[in-house]
Formats: structure tokens, C-alpha cells, sequence
């Protein structure tokens, strides 16, 4: 009986997310009334809500099937994009829309907002990592437009740090079925068992890498044998590389999106990230040992090269014999 709610509200969210992505797609476009969309409206309905029919009709079949990691990544898109939808059509409808001209006008209009603007930025970032299921990529991509690439770095970091703080706390204080709660029971579960065994090793490669998701890491991290003092210091430095490299890679400022060598070095670092993994995941306890033998090695030479109290007792007594 308990879990009645909560299958209704599992059943009822795809279902008004869809509506609303529908319904508010079709407002939204009829609501600009000069420029290229207004222009092209009809088609540009059409097209739109086709897409989005398929996919709905991808999560719905990833549903049915139980698939529940693909049908959760379909349905934080939806829900993403009925919110986006849903904001727009406020903002035409108040005339909020037509005072922004340019980015220039939405930071000038965030920075009237004083430290409150910064502040609920934070807390947005805090809020996604154990929380709200909005991917981190978007929300630093929304600051970069907001704030630039420095500020969003900074307000990031401190907001991201402090939402994996909490989803440590969660799964290390209140335990395994908080955390399946909030994150699921199926991926929580799936990434418990990735690491198991080898936990520090292989969640600090995911942390370190862009293309695992470090919300529900955390979680994993606060289940696992992980201690506090680790998982702080991992996290700062390991978030610090992440927000950064996002941040300033949103623009295309460290390798730009623009030219056939910059799409090419990216290609290339995906396939490098995935490599990595890889080599980690599968050769990580080879890896581990020999850098543990290789210490060991330097350690016992060292070892070996100092004179032992008995030997030098033992050189003493020969000399004094002679």
C-alpha cells in the first residue's frame, strides 16, 4: 500500500512531461512573432513534435522493457525539456523575454540580482548532484552563458563539492535505501557491483574522467569502504579538473569546435577517455601491483644497502680478533 503513491507518481510524470513538452513546443513557437521562427512556424512545429514523439515513444518502449538506466537518462531529458518549455512560455507571456536582447543584457540583468543570482546558482549546482535529475553538463553550460567561463568555474566547484558531500553523507549515514531512492535501486546496484572490490581505485578514474555519472558515484562512494578523508580530498581535486575543463570547453576555449583539428583532438580524447577506462577497469590490480612492486623493490634496495646491527657487531668482533 505504501508504495501505491510512488508507482502513481512513476506512471503520471512521463505521462505530463510528454503533454506539456507537446502543448508548450506548439505555444512557445506560435508566441514569436518576427524573425526566422515566426517565419517558418508551421514546419517548424512539425518538425519539432515529430521529434519529440519518437522520443517519447524510445522512453516509453526503454520502459517497458525495463531498461532502467536508458529510460531514466530519456526521462531527465523530458522532464528537462518541459521545464525549458514551460519557462519560455512565462517569459513570452510576461514580456520578461523581449528585455533580453543579447547575452550581454541577461548578465547585466543577473548582476543587478546582487549575490542572490551567484547564490541560487550554487545551490542549483548542490541541488543536481543528489537531488534534481538535470545532468551537470547542462547546468555548467547554462552558468558559462550566464556568467562566463571563470565565475561558473568558481560558483560550480563550490555548489558541486558541496552536493557530493551530501550524497557521501547520504549513503554512508543513512544508508542503502536512501540512496536507492534516489537515485534507483537497478543503477545504484549496477555500479556497486562495477566496483566492487576495488572501489578506490576504480570511482577515482571515474571521478577523474567526464563520461561516468558522478552524481550517483558519490552514492556508491559513501556504500563503499571509501573514508571520509579520501573521498573529501578526491573530490576536491578531482572536481576541480572536471568544472574546469567544462567550463572553459563550453565556448571552445581550450580546443575550439570550429575547425576540422579541433573536432579532430576531440574525437581523439574521447577515444583516449574511453582507452583509459578500459586499461583501468580490466588491468587496474596488474597496474596496482607493479607500482606497489616497484616501491617495494626501491625500499628493499635500500634496506639491503644499510649495514644491520649485527653485521656491524659481526665486523666489529672480526676486526678486534685480528
Amino acid at each position: 500500500m505504501k508504495q501505491l503513491p510512488k508507482k502513481i507518481f512513476a506512471i503520471l510524470l512521463p505521462i505530463v512531461c510528454s503533454a506539456c513538452v507537446i502543448a508548450f513546443t506548439f505555444l512557445c513557437i506560435q508566441n514569436f512573432h518576427t524573425g526566422f521562427i515566426h517565419e517558418h512556424a508551421a514546419v517548424i512545429v512539425s518538425l519539432s513534435i515529430g521529434i519529440e514523439i519518437v522520443y517519447i515513444a524510445a522512453t516509453v518502449f526503454f520502459c517497458v522493457r525495463r531498461i532502467e538506466v536508458v529510460y531514466k537518462f530519456l526521462l531527465t531529458g523530458l522532464i528537462l525539456a518541459a521545464v525549458i518549455l514551460v519557462g519560455l512560455y512565462i517569459f513570452q507571456v510576461t514580456g520578461f523575454i523581449d528585455k533580453i536582447d543579447s547575452r550581454e543584457d541577461l548578465q547585466e540583468l543577473i548582476e543587478k540580482t546582487g549575490v542572490w543570482g551567484p547564490l541560487a546558482f550554487i545551490l542549483l549546482q548542490a541541488l543536481q548532484v543528489f537531488l534534481l535529475p538535470i545532468p551537470g553538463i547542462l547546468t555548467v553550460g547554462a552558468g558559462v552563458f550566464v556568467f562566463g567561463p571563470w565565475k561558473t568555474s568558481l560558483f560550480s566547484y563550490i555548489g558541486i563539492l558541496l552536493g557530493s558531500f551530501v550524497a557521501f553523507w547520504i549513503g554512508r549515514v543513512i544508508g542503502y535505501k536512501a540512496a536507492a531512492w534516489l537515485v534507483g535501486k537497478d543503477a545504484l546496484d549496477s555500479w556497486l557491483k562495477k566496483v566492487s572490490g576495488k572501489d578506490r581505485r576504480i570511482l577515482t578514474a571515474m571521478f577523474l574522467l567526464p563520461v561516468f555519472p558522478d552524481d550517483i558515484l558519490c552514492f556508491v562512494a559513501g556504500l563503499s569502504t571509501m573514508t571520509w578523508r579520501y573521498f573529501i580530498i578526491m573530490q576536491i581535486i578531482s572536481r576541480a579538473i572536471s568544472v574546469v575543463l567544462t567550463s572553459f570547453s563550453m565556448e571552445g576555449m581550450i580546443i575550439p569546435y570550429t575547425t576540422w583539428w579541433g573536432l579532430l583532438c576531440w574525437a581523439v580524447i574521447g577515444i583516449a577517455i574511453i582507452f583509459l577506462f578500459i586499461l583501468i577497469y580490466k588491468k587496474g590490480d596488474k597496474i596496482e601491483a607493479w607500482f606497489t612492486n616497484l616501491f617495494k623493490s626501491k625500499k628493499k634496495a635500500e634496506k639491503d644497502a644499510e649495514p644491520s646491527p649485527l653485521r656491524i657487531k659481526s665486523e666489529e668482533k672480526d676486526g678486534s680478533e685480528k
